[in-house]
Formats: C-alpha cells, structure tokens, sequence
C-alpha cells in the first residue's frame, strides 16, 4: 500500500468517527506528523500505523510493509505475547531483553510494551502489587497526558496496549483490596470495548480479559448473578472464536457462583465442564487446584466427582 493510501485510510476514519488530529495522535507522534502521514508525505513507521489504527478501531491486516527490524521486533513480541499468555516465564526475560536492545531511543510505543513485560515478569517472580501499579500508571503516562485521572483516560481513545496496562492495574487493585477502584476501570474498559471497537479479531483478544477479571472482582464482592452474566458472555465468545484459554476459568467461576445462589445441580455441571475443559487443555495442574480446592471447602460430592475423571481417556 501507497504512504497516500495509508494516509489517507487514517484521514478518513478519523473524520469518520468525528476524532481531533490531537485526541488521536497524543503520546504516539506530534499533530504535525500526523498531518504529513494523512497528507501522504510522511512514511510513517509500522508501530506508529499499528497505535493509531487501533485507537481508531481498525484492523492492521493491511500494514504489511516492514523494515528488517520492524520485522524482527514483530516475531520477538509474538513470542512474548504467547509466554504470557500461556503463564510461561521460562525464557521471557531473555525474550524482553532481546526485544529491548531492537527499540531506538524515540520509539516510545514498543518502549512502553517493553516497559510492561518487564513489569509483569517482575509481579510474578517477586510480587509488590503497590510498587507494580505505580510502575503501570508510569508506563500508561508514556502515552497519555499527566494530570488527568483515570476516568479521563477511560473517556479517552486507547491503543491495544493502553488497555492491557489498565487490564492489569484493575487487577493489582484487587491484589490490594482495592476492588472498587479494579470494577471501575474493568467496566470503563466494557463501555469503550462496546462502542468503539469495531475490529472483531482484537475485541476476542481482550474482552475476555476484561470480563474474566470482573467476574473475579464480583465474586469477591458476592454479586452473584452478575457474575454468571458476565461468564455466560465469556463462555459465548470462546466458543464462538474458538478461543479457550480463560475458556476453563468462566465456567468454574460460573460454577461457583451458582454454588453461592443454591444452584448446585448447575453449579456442579458447570464446574464439572470446567475441569474437563482444563483436562483437555492438558492442564493437570489446575485440574488438581480445583479438585483439592473444592473438597478442602464444602464439596466432597464434587470434588470426588472430579477425581473420577482423572483418568479419562
């Protein structure tokens, strides 16, 4: 594609939605840049294209120009994108730092992811949940203006990035207790992911997050049936995508939830579903948490139920 074409597709999805050059552009280029990529007199680069089409809800799948480096820097943080996904933390510090020594000085975006892997790396070898938020809220302000809270930023547009920053300050806020202040960005987060959005393959790599982390956040707070609301939306959009992995994880917070309300025939299908799910993932481990912890509360008829199934074929 042509600088003027992609110049141009930018241009007329921001007059489009009704954005300010300014709005748009703020903590990813100067309004001027902005104006040379619409004008098609600027190259811009590929990370610079990726951050503004998706504050515009727009799909990259056109973005298929690259520089050797860009291209190297887009397989490293594949890479990493599937460590942390998966929980798996063997290898990614090395991954990070492979990833950092390709980031030139002014490249703040894939400084601020670089900035976040790390920060979550650290969270799980060496948690300080207070320290992690306001390294988080550090990071997100490499992008965003100072001086305004967070339900401005909420109000604002987010690149992908902005909003798995703030996935994970709303769960660092649980970690402290803090749940009101997690629902609040969870459900802000809702709203944008609702109406601004439009690009399909990205909204089923994050509204999952969003909505599993605000049913663990409703579950503390015993706000039952809208825990099961919020599953059944997440149950729904894995199978729908098929993708599984918080797949699991929704229907035995489903399950649980069910259980607190009474409902312990569906309660017990769901959890039930849940370890099978985990089973078939090959996730012993979590088969196993589930199984002790359920039969170190209140359910042993479950909790024996679930160990029948240990050696399912």
């Amino acid at each position: 594609m042509a600088v003027y074409e992609i110049g141009n597709y930018i241009h007329d999805m921001r007059i489009e939605r009704g954005y300010s050059q300014e709005e748009l552009c703020f903590g990813i280029c100067s309004v001027g840049n902005l104006s040379k990529i619409e004008n098609g007199t600027r190259m811009p680069n590929r990370k610079t294209v990726e951050a503004i089409t998706q504050r515009l809800g727009c799909r990259e799948a056109f973005l298929q120009y690259s520089s050797r480096e860009e291209m190297k820097q887009v397989e490293i943080c594949s890479q990493i994108v599937q460590k942390i996904t998966n929980y798996d933390y063997e290898g990614l510090e090395t991954l990070i730092d492979q990833f950092e020594s390709t980031i030139t000085k002014e490249d703040i975006l894939n400084s601020q992811y670089c900035r976040f892997t790390r920060i979550i790396l650290q969270q799980e070898t060496n948690p300080d949940w207070e320290q992690g938020i306001r390294e988080l809220e550090e990071t997100l302000r490499m992008t965003k203006p100072d001086g305004i809270g967070m339900k401005g930023i909420l109000k604002g547009l987010l690149t992908y990035n902005e909003i798995v920053i703030l996935i994970n300050i709303a769960r660092g806020y649980r970690k402290l207790g803090r749940r009101e202040e997690g629902i609040e960005i969870l459900y802000g987060l809702k709203r944008y992911m609702d109406t601004h959005i439009i690009d399909q393959t990205e909204k089923v790599q994050k509204y999952p997050m969003i909505l599993f982390n605000l049913s663990n956040m409703l579950l503390d707070k015993k706000q039952y049936a809208d825990v099961i609301d919020l599953c059944d939306q997440g149950i729904a959009m894995s199978k729908e995508n098929n993708r599984f992995c918080l797949f699991p994880k929704f229907l035995i917070n489903k399950g649980l939830a069910l259980l607190e309300q009474r409902e312990e025939e569906q309660a017990k299908e769901s959890l039930l579903r849940g370890y099978c799910a985990f089973y078939a993932l090959g996730n012993v481990r979590q088969c196993e948490r589930l199984r002790v912890y359920l039969k170190e509360t209140w359910l042993d008829t479950i909790s024996n139920t679930l160990s029948g199934h240990q050696n399912m074929p």
